[in-house]
């Protein structure tokens, strides 16, 4: 099945197929096995809110209008009538008392909303002739959050937490021949030298682990095995944990200020002309941070910013484009290392295409929070034949990619998988 489809304004990505594509043919033991994600985890079948039925611009509601028992239906008419009269006052309201940052994301958003709109549109045509879109099976039923006992839960980034306190180790080899079930593995850069997939036993859980993949499970304060490897990365991508109410009522995971990520070592990191890619968060204040304050305190020259455009299986925006309570896309900041020994042009980088100021990237979300879709393939043509790969903040593991994180491994846990087959493994 197709994972990608192109076209002028940008991709239609199989976020699914992608991960599955990984774990085709995985050893576990003397078996081989495939396996595929829990269907649950993209059955994104119908928006999350749907515009009002009135046709107000702004107004929205869940997908189902209900009446209270015991209550008439005039009554609840006049009742419905009586809310929208107050949904229209505060609304007047918002729109003359906006704060600044409020106004900022307004304005911010009737900049870009013409052109996500007509990327949109061109997207409803092609995917009718592809693959990327499908029914969900009809025993499957949507879900909007996962079970909270698939899993490691929050437990990695709790032990990372503890083991802020031990010493840094020497790397981890993990090969066919050995075990990490009792091997400490914070702290440490981990290299899984197979090359196969392989099923793994670590921290009481089984992990699916992809083909040279590498890996550091710290906390942001213990980075140092990343930059002793001595590795220099081509492309740079990253998924901040950053501040916002949200997250800080639902305690999903811990935050960080815009100001803790000057820690990050990507100057140390960063080969010259390195792609360096950060997703940010709606506010119009965190965008400014990346492109003024971040990217130029790590030599990076933004160069472009683009938008995932989140939809359902069926094709719809997961939220109306103009929703007052979310909105149905996000931000990628794109920018280029420059070497600090000269300007980008006299650095020696490789010759690779300019990245187009604005692309479009349309998927359809998984249900587990911050689970972003893979950029490797959309940003092939901009990256070296061989690129060096690095993912910082990751929750899950790619082929030939180094990735840090405090939950690195979260979403390798089989608890997010399926098995489909297995075979005995000949040799």
């Amino acid at each position: 099945m197709t994972t990608v489809v192109e076209n002028s304004w940008g991709w239609i990505l199989n976020q699914k197929v992608a991960i599955e594509k990984l774990y085709q043919d995985v050893r576990d033991g003397d078996k081989r096995k495939t396996y595929r994600c829990r269907e649950e985890l993209f059955a994104v079948t119908r928006p999350h809110i749907t515009v009002d039925y009135r046709g107000c611009d702004g107004d929205v509601h869940t997908e189902e209008d209900t009446v209270t028992m015991g209550t008439s239906v005039n009554q609840a008419q006049t009742q419905q009538e009586s809310d929208h009269r107050k949904t229209k006052k505060r609304k007047r309201k918002q729109q003359t008392d906006l704060n600044a940052g409020e106004a900022a994301a307004m304005e911010y958003h009737k900049q870009i909303k013409p052109n996500l709109l007509l990327a949109y549109t061109s997207f409803q045509t092609l995917w009718r002739g592809s693959e990327l879109f499908q029914d969900c099976p009809t025993d499957e039923v949507p879900v909007g959050k996962p079970w909270l006992d698939w899993g490691p839960g929050n437990c990695l980034a709790d032990l990372c937490d503890l083991a802020r306190i031990t010493e840094n180790q020497e790397p981890l080899i993990l090969s066919k021949e050995t075990s990490s079930e009792e091997t400490d593995i914070f702290n440490r850069l981990v290299h899984v030298e197979t090359d196969h997939s392989t099923v793994t036993s670590m921290l009481g859980g089984r992990y699916l682990l992809p083909a040279r993949s590498s890996f550091l499970m710290s906390d942001i304060s213990r980075m140092q095995p990343l930059v002793q490897g001595g590795t220099k990365f081509n492309f740079i991508v990253m998924d901040p944990p950053w501040e916002n109410k949200s997250v800080k009522r639902a305690k999903r995971y811990a935050s960080l200020s815009p100001r803790q990520l000057f820690q990050l070592p990507i100057p140390s990191l960063a080969a010259p002309g390195c792609l360096v890619v950060t997703w940010v968060t709606n506010r119009c204040q965190h965008m400014r941070f990346v492109r003024e304050v971040l990217y130029p305190h790590w030599s990076v020259e933004t160069v472009a910013a683009w938008h995932w455009l989140k939809v359902t299986r069926t094709g719809e925006l997961v939220f109306p484009m103009d929703s007052p309570h979310k909105k149905p896309y996000e931000t990628i900041i794109l920018g280029r290392f420059v070497d600090q020994s000269g300007g980008l042009a006299n650095s020696r980088s490789p010759v690779v295409p300019d990245v187009p100021k604005h692309k479009v990237i349309c998927s359809v979300p998984c249900v587990l929070h911050s689970r972003k879709p893979p950029l490797d393939e959309v940003l092939q043509k901009y990256l070296p034949p061989t690129p060096i790969c690095l993912e910082l903040f990751a929750r899950c593991l790619q082929p030939g990619w180094t990735s840090w994180g405090n939950e690195v491994i979260k979403f390798q846990h089989l608890d997010f998988y399926q098995e489909e087959r297995a075979t005995h493994d000949p040799d």
